[in-house]
């Protein structure tokens, strides 16, 4: 998987190169890349305690309650 992730790299900084890019600007968004082709943000709350969470979690860790969408969003 190494290999390929060095392959895969090497590849896009030579393409960069040859258009003329300036690569050295994509390393400032490869931090980003991550955040790209999220939705939304859901935010769950606790009805009892009134814990919020953007996680997966389905049930509160504190109480062990059913966590509901927050304020105003759509069930998922």
């Amino acid at each position: 998987m190494s290999l390929l992730l060095l392959a895969g790299s090497l590849l896009i900084t030579v393409v960069c190169y040859l258009l003329g890019l300036p690569f050295f600007f994509l390393f400032l968004f490869i931090p980003l890349l991550p955040y790209f082709g999220r939705g939304p943000v859901r935010m769950k709350r606790c009805p009892v305690c009134g814990w919020e969470t953007a996680g997966r979690e389905d049930f509160c860790p504190w109480d062990g309650s059913r966590l509901t969408p927050a304020d105003g969003q759509g069930d998922d």
